[in-house]
């Protein structure tokens, strides 16, 4: 009797090791398979994304080293945030699928006919990925499906991160001047050397006839032009007048163009065929400088003159 039960304490022990064994590799393999990539791509491979919302859509295309717009003018991408989204999409894990029915596609709306996002990576002609967004289960998560499969996920990502609009992908700074070196308004025109900032000495300014000028008026300026943002382009001139300047910077030499019409705010430039929209920030910040503004001596002067008119009325 005890070498049976030597026996079989022996048997049970063998049974706990194997099981233990056993669980241990499916413990092993559901990490493994936690950690498979959904979409498994390099981003070195894509050339082309098309992102649909069901009602409009837009193509992001790669033309050498430079993402385009081809449906907008051919205009530059935001090189960071098309970067941040390929990073954010290389790096997404399956994990457990939450749902594989026809149901569950309708119910997290990661249907063909029913999505809030459709994702499509091209590698010239051919597909590198596809992916269904649909609603969200929480905090920074949604729900999302493969093309052509039936499994349902739930990832870290958002919906506003995929627009499906051609200005929200805009390098907004495409009109930037860069390091400003001079700018030529209505009534001034400066210049920028090795000691700063100076007036040009240009009609109607005869020689050594301009005025100090405000140094930190002209660096706000200059401020402006470099880091002026646009928020969408404008298919249609609105009426309005044009004040015109003309703006060097390391990126080149242009003429720009602003324009107020009502309570919006547009700017072109000159080797651009279009207008965009601004904020009404940016465009007073650079529309209300002019040489009242920049000249010292004539700052004191009205100074002065309102301080005469008060002690007279008094």
């Amino acid at each position: 009797m005890t070498k049976l039960q030597s026996r079989l304490g022996g048997l049970l022990v063998l049974q706990l090791v194997l099981a233990a064994g056993l669980f241990w590799n499916s413990q092993q393999q559901q990490q493994h398979d936690l950690q498979q990539p959904l979409l498994g791509f390099e981003k070195s491979q894509v050339d082309r994304i098309e992102i649909s919302d069901g009602d409009a859509a837009v193509t992001l295309r790669k033309a050498g080293d430079q993402w385009q717009l081809p449906d907008l003018h051919q205009l530059p991408i935001d090189d960071n945030k098309l970067d941040d989204i390929l990073t954010k999409l290389a790096a997404l894990n399956s994990g457990w699928p939450v749902a594989t029915t026809a149901s569950g596609r309708e119910r997290f709306e990661v249907a063909e006919d029913n999505f809030q996002r459709h994702l499509r990576l091209y590698q010239g002609e051919a597909a590198v990925a596809s992916l269904y967004v649909g609603t969200s289960p929480g905090f920074r998560k949604v729900h999302v499906r493969r093309g052509q499969e039936d499994a349902i996920f739930a990832v870290e990502l958002n919906s506003y991160e995929l627009p499906a609009a051609g200005s929200d992908w805009l390098d907004k700074t495409l009109l930037g001047a860069g390091a400003v070196t001079s700018i030529k308004g209505p009534d001034y025109a400066l210049n920028k050397t090795d000691s700063g900032w100076t007036f040009v000495e240009t009609a109607p300014l005869a020689a050594g006839d301009a005025p100090k000028l405000n140094i930190e008026k002209a660096e706000q300026l200059a401020a402006a032009m470099a880091d002026l943002k646009v928020q969408a382009v404008v298919e249609a001139e609105p009426a309005g007048d044009a004040i015109a300047l003309e703006v060097t910077g390391n990126n080149g030499n242009w003429t720009y163009r602003f324009i107020q019409a009502d309570d919006n705010y547009y700017v072109g430039r000159s080797d651009k065929d279009m207008l965009f929209s601004i904020s009404k920030i940016d465009y007073e910040n650079i529309t209300t400088v002019g040489m009242p503004q920049l000249a010292l001596e004539t700052q004191s002067t009205e100074g002065e003159a309102d301080a005469d008119d008060t002690a007279s009325s008094s």
